[in-house]
C-alpha cells in the first residue's frame, strides 16, 4: 500500500456513496432495469431450469444472482487484488471483463506474470477501493459483480447489477477458505474449492505439527511493518502469527496503524516481516530502526507478493503461511523449498508453469520491478 492509495481497503462511507454514483441512479435506471431483468428466475414450459439462484454471501446479504451457466461476466470491485485470485483459482479468470487500476498494477509484477489480461481491461475505479463509475461499470454488461465490501455491494445492487460480497478483511483464519468456498458455489466449481480448502487444510496440518514441539520460550515476536508511513497493513497477518504462535507486538492494532519509530523500538521484535522489498532499507537505514534486534539480527525479510502481498489477504494464504513460519522458525522447516511449493501452487491453481525467474520475482521481488506505489 501507498501514500498514493490512502484509501486502498478502508475507504469513507462518504467516497462510496459518491455524488456522481448518487446522481447517476436516475440517470441510469433505464440500463439498471435492463441488466435486472437479466437476472429474474425464468421458465418456460415444464422441466426448464431456473436461470437464478438466491444466496447469502459474506455479509449475510440475500443475493439472487444467475445460475453458474448465466454468468458469463464478471466485474471485480473494491479491492481486485484481493479477489480476483479466488476466481482464477476456480479456472474462470477468463469471465473477469475489467482490469486492476493501472496506478496498482503498475507496481505489482505479479500480474505481469499470473495474469497479465487484466492489467489493460477497462477500469471501473481510478484506483484500489476509489468510488466506482456506474457508466463504466454498466457498460461492461456484467452478470454479477464480486466485491468485499458490504456498503459498495448495496449501492452497485441499485443498479441493477446482482452483487456478492465474498469475504470482509478480518484476521479469521477462515476467511480464505470461505472465500474460495462461495465463489466456487458461485460458478458452479464446488470441485475446484474443495481442492482449495483440502490443500489449505493439509497446509494447516503441516505447519502445526512441525511447531507443536517448540517451547513458549523460544517462540519469536515479530513485526509485519509498511513504511512511508510505518504501519502495518492487511490483517491477514494478524492470524498467521497467532497460528503460529508468535507474538505480534503490534498487538490488535486496526490495519492502516501508523507507528512511530520510537514505538518500534519500544517492542524491538526478533523478526520484522517487510511489506515489500523497497521496504527493507526504509527500515534497516533508518538512524532508529538500525538498533532493533531484527536489524542487527539480519531478520527484516519483505513477504513475497503475486496479485496482492501475501502479509495482506490473498488467495495464496496457504503459501503465506507456509512462507511465514519457515522465516520464524527455519530449523523446523530445513527441508520445504519455497521456490518448490510455490510452482506447484501456480501451477495447480493458477494453471501457470512459472519459470524459476517468474518464482524468483514472486517469492523475493528479484529483477527489478518496482513494487511499491511512488517508489
Amino acid at each position: 500500500m501507498s501514500p498514493q492509495s490512502a484509501g486502498r481497503r478502508r475507504a469513507s462511507l462518504a467516497a462510496l456513496l459518491c455524488p456522481v454514483l448518487l446522481l447517476s441512479l436516475a440517470a441510469c435506471s433505464s440500463a439498471s432495469t435492463s441488466a435486472s431483468t437479466s437476472t429474474s428466475a425464468s421458465t418456460s414450459g415444464s422441466g426448464a431450469s431456473a436461470t437464478t439462484q438466491t444466496i447469502t454471501d459474506a455479509a449475510g446479504r440475500k443475493v439472487t444472482i444467475p445460475v453458474p451457466s448465466q454468468i458469463h461476466r464478471i466485474v471485480m470491485v473494491g479491492a481486485p487484488p484481493d479477489i480476483d485470485g479466488f476466481v482464477i483459482a476456480m479456472g474462470d479468470a477468463n469471465l473477469i471483463v475489467n482490469g486492476v487500476p493501472t496506478v496498482f498494477s503498475a507496481a505489482h509484477f505479479g500480474w505481469k506474470i499470473l495474469e497479465p489480461r487484466l492489467t489493460s481491461l477497462p477500469n471501473v475505479e481510478s484506483n484500489i477501493e476509489a468510488p466506482v463509475n456506474p457508466e463504466e461499470l454498466l457498460a461492461l454488461k456484467p452478470d454479477i459483480v464480486l466485491t468485499m465490501d458490504p456498503t459498495m455491494a448495496g449501492v452497485i445492487q441499485k443498479l441493477g447489477v446482482p452483487t456478492v460480497v465474498i469475504t470482509e478483511e478480518n484476521s479469521g483464519t477462515m476467511q480464505e477458505r470461505d472465500a474460495a468456498t462461495l465463489v466456487g458455489k458461485i460458478l458452479g466449481k464446488q470441485q475446484e474449492a474443495a481442492a482449495y480448502v483440502s490443500y489449505f487444510d493439509g497446509m494447516l496440518n503441516l505447519v502445526s505439527q512441525r511447531i507443536a514441539a517448540v517451547p513458549a520460550a523460544q517462540r519469536p515476536t515479530a513485526l509485519y511493518l509498511a513504511t512511508r508511513p510505518f504501519r502495518r497493513n492487511g490483517p491477514a497477518m494478524e492470524w498467521y502469527l497467532r497460528f503460529l504462535g508468535a507474538t505480534d507486538v503490534a498487538g490488535t492494532a486496526p490495519p492502516l496503524s501508523a507507528f512511530t519509530t520510537e514505538q518500534i523500538l519500544k517492542w524491538n521484535p526478533d523478526f520484522i516481516i517487510a511489506h515489500d522489498p523497497t521496504d527493507v532499507p526504509v527500515i534497516t537505514q533508518n538512524s532508529v530502526l538500525k538498533n532493533l534486534t531484527a536489524t542487527k539480527d539480519g531478520h527484516v525479510v519483505p513477504i513475497p507478493q503475486d496479485l496482492n502481498e501475501w502479509g495482506d489477504f490473498d488467495v495464496a494464504a496457504p503459501l503465506a503461511l507456509l512462507w511465514t513460519a519457515k522465516y520464524l522458525y527455519p530449523e523446523q522447516f530445513t527441508d520445504i523449498n519455497m521456490v518448490s511449493e510455490a510452482k506447484t501452487f501456480y501451477s495447480r491453481f493458477y494453471g501457470q508453469q512459472l519459470t524459476k525467474a517468474d518464482l524468483n520475482e514472486i517469492l523475493y521481488g528479484i529483477g527489478g520491478s518496482t513494487v511499491n506505489f511512488g517508489a
